[in-house]
Parts: structure tokens; C-alpha cells; sequence
């Protein structure tokens, strides 16, 4: 059994090294801060006995807008993703959107899997560690 629930500052330093045992540029502790400090900004965690990932996510209105999921990786592909993104989708909203990397094909399908329809693409979205740019593709769903 699994349970999400608003994250507190406690759970930060847990978050970070999540972010950095899956990502290549994870998000850094002024970023989660960041967070506290806007009330349509929200970090969810979704704990198995320990945190073993997260959403954030901005909420204002109607829409969503998906900044990060991320699950440590001995709990990918086991439907943990699905759950937060399920969580999301009971909120009153309308719509939810978000960029994935051109490169994160494993993303990409994952969120084709959960529902949402590629609509563009932002040229040189992200940064690589060639100095180079990647592109995004922007995602949306419609509740």
C-alpha cells in the first residue's frame, strides 16, 4: 500500500538525492524551497513505507502543470508513476500539461501511456552537458 501527501521541508534532503540517483540536472534545494513560498505551487510524495518519489506541480485554476514526477528507480515500471498522475487527475481541474526531453523516451511513453497527446515542441528547451540544446516536447491532457 502506498500513500501521497503534501511534503514537508523534512523530506527535502530525501527528495534531492532522488532527483540526483535519476537525473542528469536534478532540481536543487532553492528550487523545492521555492516552492513553499507560492500556494499554487505543490511537491507530493508518495511513500511505501519510505519516499520512493514525487510530483511537482504548479495548480492554478483548472489547469496543472507537471514540473517533475520522479520515482527512484528500483520502483519504475511498477505503476507508482500512474498513482501520482491518477491523484492529480481527481483534483477539479481541466487540464494538465508539461515538457519531457526529445531524449526521455522512456518518459515520453510513460505519459502516452497515461493519457496525454503531444501538442508542440519548445526548440533548445533543455541544457545538455555538450553546451549544446535539447528540444521539448510539450504534452497535454484533457480531463
Amino acid at each position: 500500500m502506498v500513500h501521497i501527501s503534501l511534503c514537508k521541508k523534512s523530506d527535502y534532503k530525501t527528495l534531492i538525492q532522488i532527483e540526483k540517483s535519476i537525473f542528469k540536472h536534478p532540481i536543487s534545494i532553492n528550487e523545492l524551497k521555492s516552492f513553499e513560498m507560492n500556494e499554487s505551487h505543490v511537491i507530493w510524495k508518495i511513500e511505501k513505507i519510505k519516499i520512493i518519489g514525487f510530483v511537482c506541480f504548479f495548480h492554478v485554476r483548472d489547469e496543472i502543470e507537471i514540473i517533475r514526477i520522479c520515482i527512484i528507480k528500483s520502483h519504475q515500471r511498477k505503476n507508482y508513476g500512474s498513482i501520482l498522475i491518477n491523484e492529480i487527475k481527481k483534483l477539479n481541474i481541466k487540464k494538465i500539461f508539461l515538457e519531457v526531453s526529445i531524449e526521455n523516451v522512456n518518459a515520453i511513453n510513460f505519459y502516452l501511456k497515461n493519457g496525454f497527446q503531444k501538442i508542440g515542441v519548445r526548440k533548445g528547451y533543455y541544457a545538455n552537458d555538450k553546451r549544446s540544446r535539447i528540444d521539448a516536447l510539450r504534452f497535454y491532457a484533457k480531463l
